[in-house]
């Protein structure tokens, strides 16, 4: 949660976040890192050491991600990006995002 306008703004104006969640449905796309941040910062991923049974390579990574690619059910605290992230890099869609607005 954020009070910066200017990155509301951008998430606001995000269209393909937005089509996302009103018709629960994604894409699954391969994007460059700057098109995935989509003007945004980007942080520096340390679930590897949370996960460090788990890490898979990139190939398998990869692999997992091809066989998604296409429409999914979309949800976006049940199943959103990061559940997707998760569950290609270390085999367990997770979204600790999501966990933190729970009850």
């Amino acid at each position: 949660f954020t009070d910066d306008h200017r990155q509301i703004q951008r998430v606001v104006t995000n269209k393909r976040l937005i089509l996302g969640v009103i018709t629960k449905t994604a894409s699954i796309r391969v994007d460059t890192v700057e098109d995935f941040a989509y003007g945004g910062s980007i942080l520096v991923n340390h679930m590897d050491r949370l996960f460090k049974d788990q890490v898979l390579g990139s190939e398998e990574a990869a692999c997992r991600a091809e066989m998604l690619v296409g429409a999914t059910a979309y949800s976006l605290l049940w199943n959103n990006c990061e559940h997707f992230v998760t569950y290609c890099r270390y085999g367990a869609p997770v979204s600790f995002q999501t966990d933190k607005v729970q009850p």
